[in-house]
């Protein structure tokens, strides 16, 4: 079918439909979130989340945050399953601020790969949340063995 002369073909705009990013449902307790406070590369991380405009910029500054805890990460929390955690969190970051310097992605794509960063920041608090809880149940297995040990003791002195 040609189109009259004098007559411009009609062309279908597409509507870009917008996405409801996901929010960290996570909130570090106790030990975790003081260190967390005297962390700074985590603090400029989680402050760049919050402010998160969703532009190429902003995902490279969470990159580059996300690099900065990577080498920064506390003693106290600097274990393996951790550091997993970490990077587990990293490669979601660059893998999003990836998309975004594509010239062609649509928002589901986008949703889901920015649900996968919140997902994996809240895996990284879980896992932070873990060491403490692991270090706090040692500590109580140690005093009750030598709360343990100290019974044993006096029942054998009392009974010679």
């Amino acid at each position: 079918m040609r189109a009259k002369r004098g007559t411009r073909p009609v062309v279908e705009q597409s509507l870009e439909t917008t996405f409801d990013p996901a929010m960290s449902r996570m909130v570090l307790k106790g030990d975790a979130q003081q260190l967390s406070t005297k962390w700074d590369a985590y603090q400029s991380f989680i402050t760049e989340l919050e402010n998160f405009d969703h532009s190429t910029a902003a995902a490279l500054r969470l990159a580059t945050f996300i690099d900065d805890m990577t080498v920064s990460v506390p003693e106290e929390v600097a274990s393996q399953p951790v550091k997993s955690r970490l990077k587990v969190l990293e490669t979601r970051v660059k893998s999003y601020h990836a998309l975004l310097t594509h010239n062609a992605y649509d928002s589901k794509k986008q949703q889901e790969r920015y649900d996968q960063v919140i997902i994996a920041l809240d895996e990284f608090k879980i896992q932070m949340m873990e060491v403490f809880a692991q270090q706090k149940s040692k500590e109580n297995l140690l005093k009750n063995l030598e709360e343990l040990e100290l019974e044993l003791e006096e029942k054998d002195s009392i009974n010679p």
